[in-house]
């Protein structure tokens, strides 16, 4: 069985009480008085108008007010200055009063201070009007309730060898607020970040059941001694103050819960009974007698209209939360109803059950809309979210998401012990739960991730800051050691650019001497280009100029043998002569021309000569470019591994760095703030006297936070 059906009185040691009868006044008050206090406080003499001789005297009080707060003994003078924690002690100028009578007087007070064994225990009256006057659906106006700085302890109440089971699990409706109750003390954390907000004192022992009220500003806790009593204790969230306590059950209460108008405080107990408890002055508003065994589950709906509980036997029950009459019987669970949520719109709730199964109803027939085997072995807890989807854990160690048609959405990393209890951020973004080895573990609804795993038996601040101040050097140290490897990776991928640089030149460079090659080629075209348009112009005019010759000579010969053949003719040979001359003008030309045909045609060669040879270095050129970017290529991939490993030390530097913050913020938050002391006056001069050293006193060592020992074999929940 899980949490609220455990064999309680195996959780939490006894009491020094050895008799576990419920004191009165008359029986076991009475006489204590009557060693200790009547020759005082008595019909004949009355010190401080208090008289004792009666119950109705007693609770009279005197002229300082009354004497007995029914349900807290730290309220009660007639306790407080008994056990001497409260000035004037009591008896004066006497010794304390024994330890076991000293108990008596708590415990009767506790338990409301009855006369006799027919009375009826008064009821504690509340510190404030909680009651609402209208109920407000949804998130709230104004800030989220997060509890005050300095307001809660910030030393746990009860220090165990080890955590004790998960038996009680809550978050905030609108806050990043987590409640798991413990021996003695509620622990508050941020679940935001996992860290310990504080502790919120339980004095009654062992907590079976956390809810925050509707709104998030109250927080009940339920629970107390096995067979013995129970209480059902109500909480502010900002401060912690004790608001009221209810409750006259004669064993641990299981399960309870707070009407969303703050008005009502419903309760479950091996009794088979619900309780309906006012928070106006605590009184019994009404008992429903329905259930055939334990009341394991309890839960108003959010509108507070109606009231779901689950008993052992799997009786699974809905009632009017203001008559108490029966609404719905709600069949077909086979096995212990461990667990009732409500929907935010009230139309539908959802169960969990021994018998592995999740079951939602609707409220307007009470008929069952979806059921589906969540958890072999056993479901042990299930709570809807805002957006309407359902977490649950069991006995197959695994916590899940859901959507309210049974659809698995998610399941998280398996706890190594039975899940016991499960919530739900008030974003919907995270999942929180807990298990039978007392493990507390958050995990992202989105991805799975675990991201917390709260302290459930958190120690001492001053072993918090000295686990702190070493979790800080660890981290320093770390990051050092991410530094220097950074650094290193720093050395190589400079060497890893400078490389790459090179590289980066050659093609640059290679990719210039092919422009230039190509440069050159064109020119080395273009001059044999020019250079056979110049052979051809030499040809033509060789061309030209050998035909001219040959006219101009043939003239000439002409010319000569007629002057021969008629030398008396003077004005012959004058042509003759010139013709000759003219000849000789063409031949030299002639010959002239040759010489230039010769000149560029040995020009057009080598530009010629050229053309290939530029045309070479072209080719040869781009053939190098591909093979330096091939080697730029390979540079670059040599080139991540090293950038890879860089960047992965970057990672982990800034991971260490947030690592090195939390851990000095956290150490800065446990350790007390330093008060400077003013400087004492500086005395006028005067003569010294001699005054004798002081013997050393030794400082008092500050008190230590009660221990209270685990069992020596935790308790194994017994199969079905």
């Amino acid at each position: 069985m899980f949490r609220y059906c455990l064999p309680i009185v195996l959780l939490i040691p006894t009491l020094a009480f050895a008799d576990a009868k419920k004191p009165t006044f008359d029986e076991d008050v009475m006489p204590i008085l009557k060693q200790s206090c009547i020759n005082c406080h008595s019909n004949d003499k009355q010190k401080g108008g208090l008289n004792m001789a009666t119950f109705a005297a007693t609770m009279q009080g005197g002229s300082s007010g009354v004497v007995v707060a029914a349900g807290n003994p730290d309220k009660s003078r007639l306790f407080t200055m008994s056990a001497h924690k409260e000035e004037p002690v009591m008896p004066p100028s006497k010794q304390k009063i024994p330890d076991a009578q000293i108990e008596v007087l708590r415990l009767w007070v506790e338990q409301g201070a009855r006369e006799n064994l027919g009375s009826k225990v008064i009821a504690v009256k509340p510190k404030t009007d909680i009651g609402l006057k209208s109920i407000v659906k949804g998130r709230p106006e104004g800030p989220p309730p997060m509890p005050a700085a300095g307001k809660l302890k910030t030393e746990p109440i009860v220090v165990a060898r080890r955590p004790g089971a998960v038996l009680a699990l809550a978050a905030s409706p609108w806050a990043p607020l987590l409640a798991i109750g413990g021996q003695k003390q509620i622990t508050l954390v941020n679940s935001d970040t996992g860290d310990t907000v504080g502790h919120i004192p339980f004095e009654h022992g062992q907590i079976n059941d956390l809810k925050f009220s509707r709104n998030g500003r109250l927080l009940i806790a339920a629970g107390g001694r096995g067979g013995q009593y129970g209480k059902a204790v109500l909480y502010n969230v900002e401060t912690g103050e004790k608001i009221t306590e209810v409750g006259i059950e004669t064993d641990a209460i299981l399960a309870a819960d707070i009407s969303a108008d703050q008005t009502q405080i419903a309760v479950g107990s091996s009794s088979k009974l619900i309780r309906i408890y006012s928070t106006a002055d605590g009184s019994v508003l009404r008992e429903i007698k329905k259930h055939t065994d334990w009341i394991c589950a309890v839960e108003f709906s959010p509108d507070g209209v109606l009231l779901a509980t689950g008993d052992r036997n799997g009786g699974l029950f809905v009632w009017e939360s203001y008559t108490g009459r029966e609404y719905f019987s709600l069949r077909g669970h086979t096995a212990m109803i461990t667990d009732v949520s409500w929907r935010d719109d009230s139309n539908s709730l959802a169960s969990s059950s021994e018998d592995t199964t999740i079951k939602t109803w609707e409220m307007e027939n009470g008929n069952l809309t979806k059921s589906w085997a969540a958890h072999p072995g056993g479901a042990a807890s299930v709570r809807f979210s805002h957006d309407s989807r359902l977490v649950s854990t069991g006995r197959d160690k695994i916590t899940k998401l859901w959507d309210q048609n049974g659809g698995l959405q998610r399941q998280f990393e398996a706890f190594a012990d039975l899940g016991l209890r499960v919530a739900i951020a008030h974003d919907n973004a995270k999942v929180f739960a807990g298990d039978w080895a007392g493990i507390v573990k958050g995990w992202i609804a989105v991805d799975g991730r675990t991201y917390i795993v709260a302290d459930t038996n958190p120690k001492t601040v001053a072993e918090q800051i000295v686990l702190a101040q070493q979790a800080l050097t660890a981290s320093e140290a770390k990051l050092a050691q991410t530094n220097a490897a950074l650094a290193a990776a720093k050395v190589n991928t400079d060497k890893a650019n400078a490389e790459l640089a090179l590289f980066q030149k050659a093609i640059v460079d290679l990719t210039a001497a092919a422009a230039a090659a190509k440069v050159a080629s064109d020119a080395a075209v273009a001059a044999a280009a020019v250079a056979t348009n110049a052979t051809l112009t030499a040809q033509a005019i060789v061309v030209a100029k050998t035909a001219g010759a040959t006219v101009f000579q043939e003239a000439a010969a002409k010319l000569l043998d007629a002057s021969n053949k008629n030398s008396a003719n003077a004005e012959l040979k004058i042509q003759a002569k010139k013709a000759a001359d003219i000849a000789k003008v063409a031949a030299d030309e002639l010959a002239a021309a040759n010489k230039l045909l010769v000149d560029t045609t040995v020009a057009q060669k080598v530009a010629t000569d050229k053309v290939p040879v530029a045309a070479k270095a072209i080719v040869d050129a781009a053939a190098k470019v591909p093979v330096a970017q091939a080697a730029l290529v390979a540079q670059q991939a040599a080139r991540k591994p090293v950038f890879d490993a860089f960047n992965a030390a970057q990672v982990v530097v800034t991971a260490a760095t947030a690592e090195v913050v939390a851990a000095k913020a956290k150490l800065d938050k446990l350790k007390p703030p330093v008060v400077v002391a003013a400087p004492a006056p500086v005395p006028a001069p005067s003569k010294p006297a001699v005054v004798a050293a002081p013997v050393p006193v030794p400082a008092a060592a500050p008190p230590k936070p009660a221990v209270v020992p685990a069992p020596a074999t935790a308790p194994v929940p017994p199969k079905k």
